[in-house]
């Protein structure tokens, strides 16, 4: 059985949508409107009542409420109880800093502060607990990005965690997304993570044209599936050049 992943186009190049348990590498270059397609991927899980967590860091709790406002125009009632939003970013890049830590007093019960987003070992403590109580099958996923948790984590630690997530992610039936900048990292990571991944997908940006490969699919052998696509984003939505 194949899950949509919000953009129909992609549904399409990958036979249906994607499998449970798929861990989707994306990456990406700048400008290349990965949001877009981050908010259709968790559009489609809410609308299904699945849950929905999304950590993020790389923007600031205030940056993210602003990213997140277009998503939440077009959630149907009661997606609160289906989006978790973790804010890896205060604790750690913005160094506890009082206007990130003072957002907290009247920040809205899906948005939460991860105290341990510093420390890649405290971190793996945590994220064991959101397992426990968040993660069930069908449960949609996203880290932005591999490469902001390299900046903070360093390479090999960064490398650790996601062998161990991917694989447990596998294991619970999950659906979940990796953002990762391509130009920010050797091509030996680079491989070293995609090796540990079910899908791939490229994102490039050459003057304003943009395209959209899939590099793995995890089994899939139709031809078209791997070709380069062009693809335009108007609003919300997503679609392919024919």
């Amino acid at each position: 059985m194949h899950y949509p992943t919000g953009v129909k186009d992609l549904d399409k190049l990958l036979g249906g949508g994607l499998i449970l348990g798929e861990n989707v590498l994306w990456e990406i270059d700048t400008g290349t409107f990965i949001h877009e397609f981050l908010r259709a991927f968790m559009k489609q899980g809410i609308q299904e009542n699945n849950q929905v967590i999304y950590l993020d860091f790389i923007y600031p709790p205030q940056a993210l409420l602003v990213l997140l406002n277009p998503l939440i125009r077009q959630l149907p009632k009661d997606w609160e109880k289906k989006l978790l939003v973790l804010d890896c970013f205060s604790e750690s890049t913005g160094l506890g800093e009082l206007i990130f830590t003072d957002f907290y007093d009247k920040a809205p019960q899906w948005i939460r502060k991860v105290p341990s987003s510093k420390d890649p070992e405290r971190f793996h403590h945590f994220f064991g607990r959101i397992e426990r109580e968040f993660i069930s099958e069908g449960t949609r996923l996203i880290f932005n990005s591999l490469t902001a948790m390299q900046h903070i984590w360093g390479r090999e630690n960064t490398k650790t965690f996601f062998g161990h997530i991917c694989p447990a992610l596998y294991a619970y039936k999950t659906l979940a997304y990796w953002t990762i900048e391509k130009s920010a990292h050797p091509k030996e990571f680079l491989a070293a993570i995609e090796h540990m991944t079910q899908v791939v997908i490229d994102l490039n940006k050459q003057e304003e044209k943009l395209t959209l490969q899939i590099k793995e699919a995890g089994g899939r052998y139709t031809p078209q599936t791997y070709e380069r696509r062009e693809y335009k984003v108007e609003g919300l939505t997503i679609t392919f050049h024919r």
